[in-house]
This record gives C-alpha cells, structure tokens and sequence, in this order.
C-alpha cells in the first residue's frame, strides 16, 4: 500500500511533504487568534543540562503560534528553579513554571504528573483552546513535526480532538525497543488469547502508541485523569478511547531520524515493560475483561511466539536497510519481557 494508506480505527496523516512546513506555521499563526495553543514540557532537572534542551529552546523561540509555554518539573536541586528560569529566558512566549517535588493528592513525582499538573494549571487560566506536550530529552525536535502535530487539533476542518505523533525510531540502528519487542507482542498476544478487544483494536491502531508528544483540545486534556511512572502513554490512550469518537482521533507523522535518551536493557527497559503490562491488564480489567491468573498466563505464553515473530520482522528490517542489528541481545531483552510476564502470572496465582 502507498503512504497514505489507512488501517486500524484512527486516521494516520502521513508527512508527503515538506514543502508545506512553512505554510503550516504562517496558518497556525493565524488558527491562534480564536484557538490559542499552549504547550507542555515535562521536564527533569537533569535535563537543564544537556544539549537536546539547547537545541529544543533556538527551535520553540520561532514558534510564533505557541500562545504560552508550562514548563512542569521534579528532580530539581536546591536553587533549580533559578537555574531553570534562567535556562528558558531566552523564549520570548510567555511562561509558567511549576515546581511539583511534592505534588498534591498523594501523587508520586514523575512526568505522568507533570503533564497532570500542567492540563490543570492551563485549564484553569482558561486561554489556550489546544495544548500540546513535547518530551524535553529529544535531541532531533524539529518545530516543524511540533506545529504539525497541533495544527490537526487547532484547525477546525480537520476536526480532531486528539492527535498522537509517531515517528521512526532509527538513527544508527533500530531503537524503540519497549515499543517493537514488548508492547506491540503483548497486545498481539492478547487477540491470539482472548480474541478482538475494542480497547486493543485501538491501541493496534497506532503506529507508535508509547510516543510522549500529543495535542488536545483544552476540555478533553483537563478532563484526563493522572498517571504515573512510564504508564502515562498508555493510560492517556485509554482515557481517550473512553472519552472521544475514534474519528477524532488521529496519529501524525514526525518523520525520521527520532533520537532521545535511550534507556540501559537490562534495567529500565526491563521495569518500564512490567509497569506497562500491569497497567494494561488494569485497563482490560476496567473493560470487564477477567484479567486472572490463568489468562495471565496464557497471554504470557502468546507473547513468546508473537515476540519471536517481532524478533524476525526486526532483523529483517535491520538486514534490508544494512543497518546494524545484534539478535543475541535482542532476542535477551524478549526474554527478559517475557519473565516480567511470568512474574506477573505467578503474583496474581
């Protein structure tokens, strides 16, 4: 099929070209008179530091559309908020900064309730009609896929609500591994245990559904509820999916040449993996799935035959395009997702 195919439940705007980039901002510029656009960084205060972050604020000091920018942290060191001020003055959009070390209701510090914070803190000022979220370790953030990205939510004949970004993780070699080793397996598992899934069906629908930059209309993002740790993705699609007609939906592409931090297998990968898949199961079991021990299981056993399959496609992908690709440590990081599974199973006996 062409690039612009169209499969699953959402619709997919594909990047034909970059001939209207341009044009794209001088409308935005224009859409923000009646529907001004705000955007969210959740940000870590190790991140102050590093180079992505230079470069990500020379790009946002053009983005004339942006009416206001809510930079949400935790992990500040005494004096922090200082140095951040200082980092972001060079912005010309206006800015709030809110400093969530110990946030309210008991939550637990982290991006999931950065973002929370931020939705909330911009609801109540009231201005923005669009806001968007854009992770702050991205060392290739082009303005341009930003703008995109808002401008199917602020433009009124595109008629969306919620809008995902997607993107290729591949620089030097495939990355993504959560994503092309773990979370698209599971849910794969899933309709080879249980069958189709309305909630599944949607989640499969999207190109890249653990990405952290998405755009929403004001209303639905001050209606989210807060997640936390490395379930804010997933519970956001959930919360969507519960909340808004799959027409308004859609994913759009944000090119190639995607690079953020990557996280150490053996570790973080690992942990993020678990956290998912109980999240999951949590969100299945809200659908009136009976997520017990023994579909656990089952679902456990699927994942290895489906992870095997993924395994294949990515060397395969890897081989075609002579990009480097290591399936010994590949093929050890599966495993290690399938015995967070297990464990999974065996707690919930």
């Amino acid at each position: 099929m062409s690039d612009f195919a169209q499969s699953g439940l959402i619709s997919t705007l594909q990047r034909l070209n970059d001939s209207h980039l341009a044009q794209i901002e001088a409308e935005l510029i224009e859409l923000t008179a009646a529907r001004p656009i705000a955007l969210v960084l959740p940000c870590h205060g190790a991140e102050l530091d590093r180079p992505a972050l230079t470069h990500m604020i020379c790009e946002l000091g053009g983005a004339r559309w942006i009416h206001r920018i809510a930079i949400s942290m935790n992990g500040l060191p005494p004096g922090g908020l200082d140095a951040a001020r200082t980092r972001f003055s060079q912005l010309p959009q206006p800015i709030d900064f809110l400093e969530n070390e110990r946030p309210p209701g008991g939550l637990a510090p982290g991006k999931g309730t950065n973002v929370w914070l931020a939705f909330q803190a911009l609801a109540a000022r009231g201005e923005a009609r669009v806001v968007a979220t854009q992770d702050c370790d991205v060392a290739s953030f082009r303005r341009a896929d930003l703008a995109r990205l808002c401008y199917a939510i602020a433009h009124p004949a595109l008629d969306f609500r919620f809008a995902k970004m997607y993107y290729s993780r591949v620089t030097d070699r495939l990355y993504g591994r959560v994503s092309r080793l773990f979370f698209a397996p599971l849910l794969h598992a899933i309709v080879r245990t249980t069958g189709h899934q309305p909630l599944v069906d949607f989640l499969l629908s999207f190109r890249y559904p653990l990405a952290g930059e998405i755009a929403l209309d004001l209303d639905l993002a001050a209606s989210l509820p807060p997640h936390s740790g490395w379930t804010v993705e997933l519970g956001h699609l959930c919360d969507v999916f519960r909340r808004v007609d799959p027409r308004e939906v859609c994913q759009v592409d944000g090119g190639t040449g995607y690079d953020h931090k990557h996280q150490p297998a053996a570790s973080a990968l690992a942990a993020m993996a678990a956290e998912i898949a109980r999240e999951l199961f949590q969100q299945l079991a809200a659908e009136g799935m009976a997520v017990d021990a023994s579909l656990r299981r089952a679902v456990a056993l699927a994942y290895r035959k489906e992870a095997a399959h993924a395994l294949r496609r990515s060397a395969s992908l890897a081989r075609i395009n002579a990009l480097p690709f290591d399936e010994a440590a590949e093929r050890t990081i599966a495993e290690t997702f399938a015995s967070r599974l297990d464990a999974l199973a065996d707690r919930a006996s």
